[in-house]
């Protein structure tokens, strides 16, 4: 089945960009797969991506009180890296306030508008493209990154 090349690099940004964690992703995509392994008879091949959205989904839902701790830990601890860059302390501290900043005001954006955001900026997915992906037009995804760059451009200024 080809249906493992084809979508789950998708699948994974997806769900990632929906619980920012790429191991939980990957776990979750797993599992959506095998799903769909043991429902292979009862689901038609054109509709599968829309399965393996609904179960990864179904899946990060159920998973995302108990993670909720857990993935405040990870966010807490990557944060404290120490910077061993050449740069003056001011600097260093200013880089690290606007990734914060920057960070935060897309965590903040509406879920929809966040993942449809990133799927656009950092998987460098056409419009088009997240519309096939999300099952919603093309005008909706357009919506969704006008608004999300609004609200970034209020939040930290036209950089």
């Amino acid at each position: 089945m080809y249906l493992d090349n084809l979508h789950s690099k998708t699948l994974r940004s997806y769900i990632y960009y929906t619980c920012n964690n790429v191991s939980t992703a990957e776990d979750i995509v797993q599992e959506a797969f095998i799903k769909l392994w043991e429902n292979c008879s009862s689901i038609i091949f054109d509709q599968a991506l829309f399965f393996l959205k609904r179960v990864s989904k179904n899946y990060f839902y159920n998973l995302k009180r108990h993670d909720k701790i857990v993935l405040k830990f990870r966010e807490n601890s990557s944060s404290k890296k120490k910077d061993t860059n050449s740069e003056t302390p001011q600097f260093l501290l200013e880089e690290k306030e606007f990734a914060l900043k920057v960070k935060n005001t897309i965590a903040s954006l509406p879920d929809k508008e966040r993942e449809i955001f990133l799927l656009n900026r950092i998987d460098k997915l056409k419009y088009k493209e997240i519309a096939d992906f999300l099952g919603i037009s093309v005008k909706t995804v357009e919506k969704h990154i006008s608004r999300a760059l609004k609200t970034i451009r209020k939040e930290i200024g036209n950089v």
